[in-house]
């Protein structure tokens, strides 16, 4: 039994003297803390290169959308909404122009005015008031904009999409398919540009029915 015991032990010793070697061999890991995971992600930062950016595509796209449909009141847009119910149908309005969003203003809607503030006197925001001199507060945004023909079309609450090109929906299916409009939007535009609102509306009428 003691010789047992003495050779257990004498592995046990053995074991610790292996271990006592490894850990002299390499260096414990230095500790992790802030400052050295801030230096590490500023090291990684320096070593990237930004990207070679030579195609300007966000300022084509938002010249082309400013030139070519925001600022042309005879351009057309589709747009389609639903309202929220799986059962309600999806309908097609032609928008001339653009959408507006109710946060565009002629008019700032807050005015710097002097006040005491008790201890001291300081500039502070109000409210201001509207065209028509009454004070609106914060009311729900909405979106707004009106067919060729004049009639005005307000979208709040509605998930809309917008193009250029007459787009049909079948919900039935979950399909969705672009038709062309065989040249009713530029027929459209047209009339438009020759101060003719109504015939513009007969023809997206007759294509969006």
């Amino acid at each position: 039994m003691r010789r047992i015991t003495k050779t257990i032990a004498a592995i046990a010793a053995a074991g610790a003297l292996v271990l006592g070697l490894a850990a002299c061999d390499g260096a414990a890991p230095a500790p992790t803390t802030r400052d050295s995971q801030l230096a590490e992600s500023e090291a990684n930062f320096e070593s990237r290169r930004a990207p070679d950016v030579t195609g300007d595509a966000e300022y084509q796209n938002y010249i082309k959308a400013q030139e070519e449909v925001y600022d042309d009141p005879a351009s057309i847009i589709w747009c389609t909404a639903a309202f929220p119910s799986a059962a309600a149908p999806i309908f097609t309005v032609p928008i001339a122009g653009k959408l507006t969003s109710s946060s565009v203003s002629f008019y700032p809607n807050q005015t710097l005015e002097r006040a005491d503030l008790g201890e001291y006197n300081g500039d502070i925001l109000v409210e201001a008031q509207s065209v028509d001199g009454m004070y609106h507060g914060s009311p729900g945004p909405y979106r707004y904009g009106f067919t060729p023909g004049g009639q005005y079309v307000d979208f709040t609450g509605l998930s809309t999409f917008c193009t250029t090109a007459l787009t049909e929906f079948q919900r039935q299916t979950l399909e969705v398919s672009a038709a062309a409009d065989n040249g009713v939007t530029d027929q459209a535009e047209e009339a438009l540009r020759n101060g003719d609102p109504t015939k513009a509306q007969e023809i997206t009428d007759g294509a969006a029915g």
